[in-house]
């Protein structure tokens, strides 16, 4: 979508029509995705949303009374999603426009981690494939698969996909090439890292995103086929393996809805992390992504398919959690 941006002042007033992108129209101006705060519940600390069914409700981790565990916000209120019994940590992920959660819970005690799903009847915690001691949840798609990273110590590590039909799930053993599953189309196929940037699995088939000589590039998420990361410290778009291009404004680009609305962070070379405060693009197109009051960092992490943005804020120079964060384009 292609727009003129003018100087503050110039115009005295803007028509807005949102689109399924979150994009204003018609407007000449830069219209900002402004943040809400969202309540914490008592006893609560930091953390992170990383999850939305795109339909108004945000999930993330956050530690409660010193307990790590899933809250979900429902029209901007908290609600705990509680910690099955011998669990002792419940992180999470992703959640999929049905609202189910998908992360990894932990059993102290076992020293075993394992995959959950969670939904409105609750936890439901998948067996680990044979021969692996942790599995981590990584991401569920609409239609309900979902993707795992399975480790053990001396065996190695394996992606895995438990496919929504409830056959047996999909193990395949790391190498070189294929490791460390980021995300999962709907489709079903998995964005993986490769010994030359990152690849794409699907059926058994690999595609690879960033063909050598051209290593210094990381897909972050997946969407109707289009990743987005960051190529050679600038955030990136790959509609094709082969075919990219930059992001303007960006260091690396963190998530993707099912219209193209891309979150982001800006670059910092200068500064402790070489990633800073949030940034979001309507395709390619820059838009501008305000921080809420009292925060001097603060980081949209997910792109919902409403044309929200969710993450968190802190005042901490390293920031890594902080308070949970929703931004709307609102003019």
């Amino acid at each position: 979508m292609n727009k003129t941006w003018m100087r503050a002042g110039v115009l005295a007033t803007v028509a807005i029509a949102v689109t399924a992108l979150g994009a204003p129209a018609d407007a000449a101006v830069r219209i900002p995705w402004r943040p809400t705060v969202l309540p914490l519940p008592p006893g609560a600390g930091a953390g992170n949303l990383t999850g939305t069914d795109g339909k108004g409700e945000y999930t993330g981790t956050f530690t409660i009374n010193g307990v790590t565990q899933v809250v979900s916000w429902r029209n901007g209120q908290p609600i705990l999603r509680g910690v099955p019994s011998g669990f002792e940590r419940v992180d999470a992920n992703d959640e999929n426009d049905s609202g189910v959660v998908v992360g990894t819970i932990h059993d102290y005690e076992s020293m075993v981690s394992r995959t959950y799903t969670l939904d409105a009847s609750g936890y439901h915690i998948k067996d680990n494939p044979a021969g692996y001691q942790e599995v981590t949840g990584v991401a569920i798609n609409t239609r309900g698969d979902v993707l795992g990273e399975a480790y053990q110590p001396r065996v190695g590590s394996a992606i895995v996909l438990w496919r929504a039909d409830g056959s047996a799930p999909v193990v395949i053993p790391e190498t070189g090439d294929l490791a460390n599953p980021r995300d999962l189309d709907d489709d079903g196929t998995i964005l993986l890292d490769s010994g030359t940037g990152s690849a794409l699995w699907k059926d058994g088939v690999v595609r690879y995103l960033s063909p050598s000589p051209s290593a210094q590039a990381q897909g972050s998420a997946i969407r109707n086929g289009i990743v987005v990361g960051w190529r050679t410290g600038q955030a990136a778009r790959w509609s094709a393996p082969d075919g990219w291009v930059g992001l303007e404004g960006g260091g690396i680009a963190t998530s993707i809805n099912k219209a193209g609305l891309t979150a982001g962070l800006v670059p910092t070379p200068s500064e402790p992390q070489i990633y800073g405060n949030g940034v979001v693009w309507r395709g390619t197109v820059p838009g501008v992504v305000q921080g809420p009051s009292g925060y001097s960092r603060f980081r949209p992490e997910v792109a919902a398919d409403d044309g929200t943005l969710a993450g968190y804020a802190s005042n901490d120079l390293t920031p890594s959690s902080g308070v949970p964060v929703i931004w709307r384009l609102t003019p």
